[in-house]
């Protein structure tokens, strides 16, 4: 129950790495704003009433002001940000469309960087020593073919963590990512196909996809007073898929 009496904010709730983070952070004890574009899928709710959907595009210029005001109705402050939302367009980098660019972007990067300051600034004026944590990717670090805005966002995503836990600092809040490799997600299983299974089996030295679950244990130990020391940090959940530098099925002698 590391999270009782605390409230969270935690975007793309409604599937994935966002909903297990949601559903975990219900299970120890706090208040969770669940923020979607849509709810599509029916909650079993195991916070005893202390779930709030909330449907909110999060890449709408709008949509800061709108979680602000529904907070302040509530009464409510805010001890905890994932920003946890994220879209993929695939396309050839030579054949990449300004409108695939611009919602990835919208999405991925300005949505989490305009919730974050709106988020942080009520946790400011509350004298909160928040936490917000920011998920990112391996293909931060490593390559995507044909996925190049998606990319971009979450290189950006991470230096401008880097950049919000120095300025939110002296106010005691934190900025982390979390650096998921490949996880079960409604937006990842349509691309792994049984080749691509194969390979990232090959490829990860754990040898497995992860579920969301063990993705969102990071975000919440990055959520927690256990990491009250830790900010401008990226942690790494990806099986050892971004150190590795070996060559699957040989060995050198």
């Amino acid at each position: 129950m590391r999270f009782s009496d605390k409230v969270a904010v935690v975007t793309g709730a409604d599937s994935g790495i966002g909903r297990a983070t949601a559903t975990r952070l219900l299970a120890e004890g706090a208040t969770v704003y669940a923020v979607d574009v849509h709810h599509t899928d029916p909650w079993q709710d195991p916070g005893a009433g202390r779930l709030r959907l909330i449907n909110l595009d999060v890449a709408d210029p709008t949509a800061p002001e709108q979680l602000v005001t529904r907070l302040r109705d509530d009464d409510q402050r805010v001890d905890v940000l994932a920003n946890v939302a994220g879209i993929l367009r695939i396309a050839p980098f030579l054949e990449v469309s300004r409108d695939d660019w611009d919602r990835v972007l919208a999405v991925n990067l300005t949505g989490a960087f305009f919730l974050s300051q709106a988020v942080a600034r009520v946790m400011v004026d509350n004298k909160t020593a928040g936490r917000i944590v920011n998920v990112s990717s391996v293909h931060a670090v490593v390559s995507e073919p044909n996925a190049a805005p998606y990319t971009a966002t979450k290189g950006g995503l991470e230096a401008m963590t880097r950049t919000m836990a120095s300025e939110l600092a002296p106010y005691g809040i934190t900025a982390n990512c979390v650096r998921p490799g490949a996880t079960r997600t409604r937006m990842s299983e349509p691309i792994y196909t049984p080749q691509i299974v194969r390979s990232l089996q090959a490829k990860i030295p754990l040898g497995t996809i992860a579920p969301p679950e063990w993705v969102a244990s990071a975000v919440c130990y990055l959520a927690s007073d256990e990491a009250c020391y830790t900010t401008g940090a990226c942690l790494d959940v990806d099986g050892g898929y971004a150190m590795d530098g070996s060559l699957p099925g040989t060995a050198y002698s």
